[in-house]
Order: C-alpha cells, then structure tokens, then sequence
C-alpha cells in the first residue's frame, strides 16, 4: 500500500502524522509526506521522504489576526464565516493542484491529511483515492462541519473533486474519547505518541516540579503575548520549583527570572513533564496531551481560538484549570498552582485520562484498519 501525508507548513501539525507514518513504513508500506516547501526540512528530520507540493502561505501573519482580545480591547465584528477559514482556504488554495498531480503520478492508494489540510480530501476526491484525516488534538473542525463543504465548493468544482467530503472515510484520532465533542463520522482511536528524547534534569526535591511551556506559535505571531517570563515571576516565592522549557529562539522573551528558575532550552517536554507535577502553559494541543500521557493536570491561558479548543476539553473533563488573560494576577496564579500540584480534582481526573488514553490502540494497529479501509 502507498500512503500519502500531508499537512501545510506548521511543524507541530506535521510531528502529530509522524507515529503513523512510521508505523506504516515498519509495517512494509510505501510512505510519503507532503507539504509546503517550507516543511520539507522538518519531514526529512522525522526519518520520512519528503515531496513539496504549493507555495507558502502567510500563516504567521494570519494567525495574528485571531489572536483573542486583550483585556477591554473588545472584540472583532463578527463575520459570516470563522475567522481561521481564510487561512485555510489560503493553503488549501496554494496546496491542492499540485497535491492532484502528486498523488496521480506516485500512484497513492491512501491519503492521511491533517484535520486543518484540506487540500488533502479534495485532492484525493479528484484523483479518486480514499482520504483518512488525523487529529492532533480536540477536533475543532466539527464545529464547523456545515460551513466547510460550501467554503471548499469552488475549489473542489475546478479540481473536479465531486465526492469531496472534508471529514474523509474515516478519522484517526490520537485523543481521548472523554475529550472530544459528540460527533457521528467513524473514529480510529490511537494511543497518543509524545516526541520523546533525553534531558538532563536533577531529581526532584521535597517541593512540587511545575513546567512552564508556551509552545512555539505565540512566539511567532505575538511575542509580547508569550507568558513564561510572567508565569514564573509570579511564582516568585512558591514553595514550588519552576522548569521553563522553551526553545532557544524564545530564550531572551522572558526577561529576568526569580532565582532558582531553571531554563531548559529544546528539550523534549516527555521527559520533562515525566519528572513534574504540572503543567502552566498556552493551551497547544501536544503539550496537553504529553502532559496527560503522565496523568498530569494543567494550568491554561489559551490566546487563539484553537488553543482556546483544546484548553476547553480539558476543563470540560475537570483535569485542568483555564485562565483569560484578564485573570492572569500573581495571587491567582500562585493560588491555583499551588492547589493543582497537591491531591486536587483536576490530578485525580488527569490520571483517569492517562489510562484512558494508555488502553487506546497503537499506531501499528491502526495502519491494519487503514489497509482494511483500502480492500
């Protein structure tokens, strides 16, 4: 069997198609990721033959067009679509064409698109192969499940994609059921599959570990809005001890720290987290779930609508907290840290979902369910 991946240009959203890639390729399939030409290097880093389909697209700038509200700024006039279907039109639009050609001449059998890759299922409409789409977290296109097809219209009538249906055959999904919102599509749960390495970290003492992450897209789209730095301050004087683990692009954002910070740049937040007690961080979709991966709870300040999504399942599933922006005081901040790292709620529901998440099928079991979907 040959199968196609594919995604736009967001490195994060390519590291969640990566387990079952390689679970295909272990399995003796022929696989192949496509992507913008930007992502290329980052597919070739994951061990994965990589093709370039479409030009880049202005993501980052984009983005920052939603970004939620500062406090009493108010918020943007309401439009007759979502705010984020511009985006992915753009790449759909810049994507699809040369996706049509690419999976006619390598002869795919299947295609796996992630959930915001469009360019995907329309593609493989026109080529006539069936498309299975892959979350990467809360599945935040089902909301908008009546809008799509009729957005994606014209694109699908000149690409000829007549049988075009965003939400694929079928969707893998790495989530826990207990997070997801009621759907009615066919589901392939799979066990969620962190990025792990190693990290040098001393053992932990008597006083609670929190990680603060802020994940990546903050940095990019509004570095003001990245709240490690503040998090920590905050912290100042906890009987807690703060890991900020972010990258090296992000060292100089947080400013002066408290004493005792310790800085962890690059490292492989599995490892990290393994050794902590809980997580502070943006609201990003794998750093939720690696966070739950080890039955910890979260402490969340979401600022774009889908960390917003993904923050939201959490606390609908009471193993977290999320905090707005206008909530962000020292004395909130400290109070729910200090109440998350002892024998909360939220911890006892985090470990529900680690065992959750634990009994789902792993990625080679899911590559058998795609191969029957080909039959």
């Amino acid at each position: 069997m040959r199968v196609l991946f594919t995604c736009w240009s967001w490195p994060t959203h390519l590291s969640a198609l990566v387990p079952l890639a390689r679970a295909c390729r272990a399995a003796g399939h022929e696989v192949l990721v496509a992507g913008q030409p930007g992502l290329r290097e980052d597919i070739r880093r994951a061990g994965l033959p990589a093709a370039a389909v479409g030009t880049e697209v202005d993501t980052v700038g984009m983005v920052g067009e939603y970004l939620l509200p500062l406090p009493g700024a108010g918020r943007p006039p309401a439009g007759g679509k979502p705010r984020a279907t511009r985006m992915l039109l753009a790449h759909a639009e810049s994507m699809a064409g040369d996706l049509v050609r690419l999976i006619r001449e390598w002869r795919a059998d299947l295609v796996v698109y992630d959930q915001t890759a469009l360019a995907g299922p329309l593609a493989a409409a026109a080529a006539g192969v069936p498309a299975v789409r892959h979350l990467y977290g809360v599945d935040l296109m089902w909301r908008f499940r009546d809008a799509l097809p009729s957005a994606l219209a014209p694109l699908a009538d000149r690409l000829g994609a007549d049988a075009f249906d965003p939400f694929g055959v079928a969707t893998v999904d790495p989530v826990p059921a207990s997070l997801q919102p009621p759907t009615d599509y066919r589901r392939l749960p799979m066990r969620f599959t962190p990025a792990n390495g190693s990290v040098s970290l001393t053992a932990r003492g008597k006083r609670p570990r929190v990680c603060v992450s802020w994940g990546h897209t903050i940095a990019k789209v509004a570095a003001p809005r990245f709240l490690a730095g503040r998090i920590a301050e905050a912290l100042a004087g906890s009987d807690v001890e703060v890991v900020l683990a972010i990258s090296a692009a992000q060292r100089d954002l947080p400013g002066p720290l408290p004493t005792g910070t310790r800085i962890l740049l690059d490292a492989p937040l599995w490892p990290v987290l393994s050794t902590c007690d809980l997580l502070v961080g943006h609201g990003g979709a794998a750093s939720i779930l690696t966070a739950l991966d080890h039955g910890l709870p979260a402490l969340l300040v979401p600022q774009l609508p889908d960390h917003a999504g993904h923050a939201g399942g959490v606390a609908a599933r009471g193993a977290g907290v999320v905090l707005g922006l206008d909530e962000l005081s020292p004395a909130t901040i400290r109070e729910h840290v200090e109440r998350l790292v002892a024998a909360s709620p939220e911890r006892a529901a985090a470990l529900e979902v680690r065992e959750e998440m634990h009994a789902q099928p792993s990625p080679a079991d899911v590559v058998a369910e795609l191969v029957a979907l080909c039959g």
